[in-house]
């Protein structure tokens, strides 16, 4: 056990990250206020703040990986082969790999965590549709709320155990495990059923990582669920 201490210390600064995380999203380190909506400030001085946290992680990341650095934050890597997991239906047929797996259950996973989304936040209220500011922000915000969220809770394990040389699942649980924890206390999704959607996404997206070898679907995937999750928040009345 000490001797992969690095797994434990890693696991441990996730946590504190994330603590940093429910910090900033009470008082971000920024107050914005060149928008409109609150909401729009708000999440401008809340994703400066959270960025800054997984920067700094990917440098201890990137220390304490002394073996393999930061070789998985690869977005060229996108194929690669594909455990089978039939108990969730992922029984890739012969010749296929990330590519196609990546899009398939991507596209899949967006659309489920739309539906819950919505009801979990529009239902019973009316949604407007402003371009801009919006549109342009729900982007931005989303590409760097996933990257924050990737490189802490997916980058982060699955570097430190293939680092460790250790069996790549242990990496899948633990993103399984912390990922469904928070966010059952998280906005959106929350509750058991989002925490039981992100147990599912950490689980699938540490084992993309796992799998080819780069950070690519994690990060995508992840992007187009909070593009879905910010759309429904900045144009809720």
């Amino acid at each position: 056990m000490i001797k992969h201490w690095r797994i434990g210390a890693v696991v441990a600064l996730s946590l504190i990250a994330y603590w940093l995380l429910l910090l900033f999203m009470k008082k971000p380190l920024f107050d914005i206020a060149i928008f409109d909506k609150a909401i729009l400030n708000f999440y401008m001085g809340y994703e400066l703040s959270t960025i800054i946290v997984s920067i700094a992680f990917l440098l201890v990341l990137y220390l304490f990986a002394d073996k393999i650095r930061l070789s998985y934050f690869n977005l060229k890597a996108i194929d690669g082969v594909v455990r089978p997991a039939p108990l969730v239906g992922i029984k890739p047929k012969e010749g296929e790999g990330w590519k196609t797996i990546g899009l398939t259950f991507g596209s899949i996973i967006t659309v489920v965590t739309g539906i819950v989304v919505y009801f979990q936040t529009v239902s019973g209220n009316e949604l407007t549709f402003q371009f801009f500011p919006e549109v342009p922000l729900v982007f931005l915000f989303a590409l760097m709320n996933s990257f924050t969220e990737e490189v802490i809770f997916r980058l982060s394990y699955t570097t430190i155990v293939a680092n460790e040389n250790m069996n790549a699942r242990i990496s899948e649980f633990l993103s399984a495990a912390i990922f469904g924890i928070v966010h059952y206390f998280g906005i959106a999704p929350r509750g058991i059923a989002g925490a039981i959607m992100a147990a599912f996404l950490g689980w699938f997206l540490a084992k993309s990582i796992n799998e080819t070898k780069g950070f690519f679907w994690a990060w995508m995937i992840h992007f187009a669920q909070d593009v879905v999750i910010m759309f429904f928040l900045f144009m809720k009345k």
